[in-house]
């Protein structure tokens, strides 16, 4: 049997993940599931590579850590979310356009795809879990630039996470067809997709720090993460659905899509 290197190994994962995910809802057509399995595939790659790796060492340990952690949060936060909404808007828009062959449709466009995007974005991990770690010979410099990496981590990890609870708290108040406009999302309207954005550049800069200059190409994966937020799917496929909504247009004109400016934020918070 031909032995296979450490990517082979994990594309293969991925695409298997997704293919089996996508044969669970042909019989229904209903696609929001890869919602919920987005961030569990990064925990799926992170475990295969240390699992599969030759030998490790303590960056790898850091990275299983952290993605494990984001991976299993967001995965919980979405399913909760959609278990009892039903499909997505996104996607039933999707499905009405592809009419009766939205069954193989589905497969190419929500699934093979985002199975490709896995693999982009996760790019920093493929670097931090290599099929076999070299002995990290720590500095200050490298000392010093990984905690700054992890605190990076660690913001965007609990902006998301404390958007998302803010939300949830206001969906279970008011219920579905308002926008909310208060609290964080009046600092940027999308402080989810923005604590998703830091915390992978963070993870990408933790790599670049372990791997030197060689490592610099893996920084495509969270540039195009950002990029996927800003205009794709994060804030322009999620506002379709919010524009009806009252206070929409006055929202949109005060506050931020994505990045917001830190200081004017505070002095914003000072002055309330």
């Amino acid at each position: 049997m031909m032995d296979l290197s450490l990517n082979t190994i994990t594309i293969l994962v991925v695409f298997s993940y997704v293919t089996i995910a996508w044969l669970k809802t042909v019989s229904s057509g209903n696609v929001t599931v890869m919602d919920v399995l987005w961030g569990m595939g990064f925990v799926f790659i992170s475990w295969t590579r240390f699992l599969l790796a030759d030998s490790y060492n303590l960056a790898a340990l850091f990275c299983l850590a952290c993605v494990s952690i984001w991976g299993l949060r967001l995965g919980i936060v979405l399913h909760q979310r959609t278990k009892n909404r039903g499909e997505d808007p996104r996607y039933v828009r999707m499905r009405e356009s592809a009419g009766d062959n939205w069954w193989w449709i589905s497969f190419l466009q929500v699934f093979v795809l985002q199975g490709a995007l896995l693999l982009i974005v996760a790019l920093p991990i493929f670097a931090l879990i290599p099929e076999e770690s070299e002995t990290i010979e720590w500095n200050v410099t490298s000392i010093l630039l990984s905690v700054i990496c992890l605190i990076g981590f660690t913001i965007g990890l609990l902006l998301e996470h404390k958007a998302d609870m803010e939300l949830k708290k206001y969906r279970a108040k008011h219920g579905p067809g308002h926008l909310k406009t208060d609290g964080m999302f009046s600092v940027t309207r999308h402080p989810n997709h923005l604590g998703e954005a830091i915390l992978w550049w963070s993870i990408g800069g933790f790599a670049v720090v372990i791997g030197g200059t060689a490592a610099l190409p893996v920084l495509i994966g969270p540039f195009i993460l950002t990029l996927l937020l800003r205009y794709v799917s994060g804030v322009k496929m999620s506002e379709v659905d919010l524009q009806e909504r009252e206070g929409f247009q006055e929202w949109v004109s005060t506050t931020p899509a994505l990045f917001a400016n830190p200081v004017k934020a505070l002095l914003k918070k000072n002055a309330d």
